[in-house]
């Protein structure tokens, strides 16, 4: 059980350290002084999440079979690795393998850590704190990168390198903290066919099972809403004219809220009720585009919290009801499918939106992500609604 425990704050240290993300809040400045324009940055992200798409759930799969902790040790390495490649790249050929690096680290992250918290309370027989797990460790993350940030922007005052020379040094210091990691003790499937169990395992999350099919899909259009923001803020800084000085300043006050927001997830599901919590997720992050997209000033620079509420709060909550359905052996496989249908559904959309800031405007990208994720979100809460989900 010591051992058990252990592993909660070692994971606790290690998504904090984690997301210490240096490089965040100047990355599209930094992609821009190294050649890129805006389509190719997205056109970056888009195969980032392409990568991911295609090792979610394999990687999920070695995490179940051969252990989380392995799979969370290669992927803070190739972390390390694809930072690295950044360090010493300009243009886009050279920097596409940094983030294709970047994206093998996180497919085998992704799951495994959750999986693996989920299975040592399980073994406590705690398995109810999940939430609060998530909710804390999710309030840690975003003080961690609020104070990163500020960093950050600092350092990008010497030079747009000197951050991704410190992340690198960062993402190298994870690796001795996962080997302290301990494995739980779960339940191992008989496999004769990894293949077919991993198409079985995708198709009970996509197909045979109603709950856990719509909680992945509106789940990950709730992600994809919030992660499309993440590129579009650097940009709506500099519509704005605010000094690349302020960048990480900015992002950490945004990322300070999303912590407060975080630790409020489970109380604010209480308060509004599964139904009415669920539709305003959907609701502010449109109303958030919009406002922005049609008023773009100083004024409205707040409505850009809203994104952060969103990802602060619907993450433990999904989290935790995907984690209390699924059974353990299963468990960072169709955490892994839930990941990957947000990647997928980015890889889609990311580009478009990039074509529409270069041929048009920031403002007409916001505008147009409010309407794209509000008929998203919409027709999910719909399908939810109608299965006696909400």
């Amino acid at each position: 059980m010591r051992d058990m425990q252990r592993n909660i704050y070692l994971i606790y240290i290690i998504r904090t350290i984690r997301t210490f993300l240096l490089l965040v809040p100047i990355l599209v400045p930094f992609f821009q002084e190294n050649g890129l324009t805006q389509t190719q940055i997205y056109l970056v992200q888009s195969i980032y999440a392409i990568v991911i798409v295609i090792l979610e759930i394999p990687s999920g799969y070695f995490a179940d079979y051969f252990g989380r902790k392995y799979s969370m040790l290669f992927g803070v390495t190739f972390s390390t690795i694809g930072c690295a490649i950044y360090s010493v790249a300009y243009g886009f050929a050279a920097i596409l393998p940094g983030a294709i690096t970047l994206g093998v680290a996180y497919s085998f992250i992704s799951g495994a850590d959750s999986a693996l918290a989920y299975d040592s309370l399980l073994a406590m027989s705690e398995q109810k704190e999940y939430r609060k797990f998530e909710a804390y460790s999710y309030s840690l993350t975003g003080i961690s990168e609020a104070v990163a940030s500020i960093l950050g922007g600092f350092l990008a005052l010497i030079s747009l390198r000197a951050p991704v020379y410190a992340q690198t040094i960062v993402y190298l210091s994870l690796i001795p903290l996962v080997i302290l990691l301990k494995e739980p003790p779960r339940t191992k499937r008989e496999i004769k066919n990894p293949f077919r169990e991993i198409l079985n395992i995708s198709k009970y999350a996509l197909i045979d099972h109603q709950e856990i099919r719509w909680l992945i899909f509106y789940s990950a259009t709730l992600g994809t809403l919030t992660y499309t923001m993440v590129w579009l803020t650097q940009p709506y800084y500099q519509l704005l004219n605010i000094p690349l000085g302020w960048f990480g300043v900015l992002w950490a006050i945004q990322l300070g809220f999303m912590a407060i927001f975080a630790r409020a997830a489970n109380y604010y599901e209480m308060r509004m009720g599964k139904k009415n919590a669920f539709v305003s997720f959907t609701v502010i992050g449109v109303i958030s585009y919009m406002v922005m997209g049609i008023v773009p000033s100083l004024i409205t620079l707040p409505f850009i919290l809203g994104f952060y509420f969103v990802r602060g709060v619907h993450t433990p909550i999904f989290q935790d009801y995907v984690n209390a359905i699924v059974s353990s052996e299963i468990r960072a496989t169709v955490l892994s499918v839930k990941n990957l249908a947000q990647k997928l559904q980015y890889a889609i959309l990311g580009p478009m939106i990039g074509v529409v800031v270069d041929m048009y405007s920031i403002q007409m990208a916001l505008v147009f992500s409010g309407i794209i994720y509000g008929v998203m979100g919409g027709v999910t809460l719909w399908r939810m609604y109608k299965l006696e989900m909400l």
